[in-house]
């Protein structure tokens, strides 16, 4: 979707300390073999929860970063991946009276790591609808936790990494301006992330943290076959989320500055997708994002947060923030950076 007249008026990251991978490893609680091949070196930790009080946080770092005023604020809308601290509350509500009060509306979006995207797009067709006041409050936040999740043993070839975000979309101006957007979703083969009797059976991961390796295996055990299917059907898709954004936006590939992708280890990059675009690692965050993890829904908008707190980016630069989600949901949204924000980074 191409967009006019919306922007991106702040935006606020919320991370843990810092715990080197290194620990981890000589704990016993990292394989050794797969931290030399991921290329983390440390991720973020927060030691106590919920998960929900970090996108307050970074609700309140980025209103008070942000031009707009809280009653002009029409739509919050809060994305996650990991449980929010309590069965059955709501999330998107609980932010929302503990930080700009009001009476707007109150969502929920749950396409886990792609959760920061589609909540993009759905904040922006909804402002598109509304008055020239109208603005938007967007929030993450995740916490990876043992005993329900194991942050280096949960899955194979990404380390999660806890922390919030927050984004206030406007129709009024902002650092930055939405160019396009896309969002497509292509469930064929998401059943690899369910294994092959996720609920007959799922009471059994109430005795330890969720296991997408197993899921994994189990379903590649009986489809092994689908593996070449599945990998080029994931590349394809996500080829076709940055093109769709790409032409929307009116640009090429070499009109992109940076490229902010999912913080996943080296063993999941897709070569052949980066090929494509002619992505480096020099022109994406890499660095940043081995140092913090994949932190579920948040990637891309703390990304695009620590390359304006950092002075990276600068007027005219545009950012390409890129995600893939299990489903499997794939998404791409675009902007030009029109100010260079005098934030304070907040660095654990």
């Amino acid at each position: 979707m191409r967009w006019n007249g919306i922007y991106l008026d702040a935006c606020g990251a919320v991370l843990g300390r810092r715990e080197d991978t290194a620990v981890a490893v000589a704990e016993g609680r990292y394989d050794r073999a797969e931290a030399d091949t991921d290329g983390y070196l440390s991720i973020c930790v927060v030691d106590d929860g919920p998960a929900v009080d970090l996108a307050v946080k970074a609700a309140d770092l980025t209103m008070g970063r942000s031009s707009v005023a809280p009653d002009d604020i029409d739509l919050v809308v809060h994305s996650s991946c990991s449980h929010q601290g309590l069965d059955h509350f709501a999330p998107a509500s609980y932010v929302q009276g503990r930080t700009i009060g009001g009476r707007a509306a109150a969502v929920e979006v749950k396409q886990y790591s792609n959760g920061g995207l589609a909540a993009l797009e759905i904040a922006a067709a909804y402002l598109a609808a509304r008055s020239e006041r109208s603005a938007a409050l967007l929030t993450t936040s995740d916490i990876f936790a043992l005993p329900a999740f194991d942050r280096y043993r949960s899955d194979k070839g990404v380390v999660f990494g806890d922390g919030g975000t927050g984004i206030v979309l406007s129709r009024q101006g902002g650092v930055a301006r939405l160019l396009s957007t896309a969002v497509i979703s292509d469930g064929t083969y998401g059943a690899v992330y369910l294994g092959n009797k996720p609920f007959e059976e799922a009471g059994k991961e109430d005795e330890g943290p969720v296991d997408l390796r197993a899921r994994r295996d189990e379903y590649l055990l009986e489809n092994g076959e689908l593996l070449l299917k599945i990998v080029q059907s994931l590349t394809e898709r996500q080829k076709e989320s940055v093109s769709v954004a790409l032409a929307d936006a009116g640009l090429t590939a070499g009109d992109i500055d940076r490229w902010v992708l999912t913080n996943v280890g080296r063993t999941l990059d897709d070569v052949d997708f980066r090929a494509t675009f002619g992505i480096e690692d020099a022109n994406t965050t890499w660095e940043w994002g081995r140092r913090v993890g994949h932190i579920g829904a948040a990637d891309q908008i703390a990304g695009l947060t620590h390359l304006l707190e950092t002075g990276q980016v600068g007027p005219g630069d545009r950012v390409a923030l890129c995600g893939i989600g299990m489903g499997f949901t794939y998404a791409c949204a675009i902007v030009e950076i029109l100010e260079q924000p005098q934030w304070t980074a907040d660095t654990p």
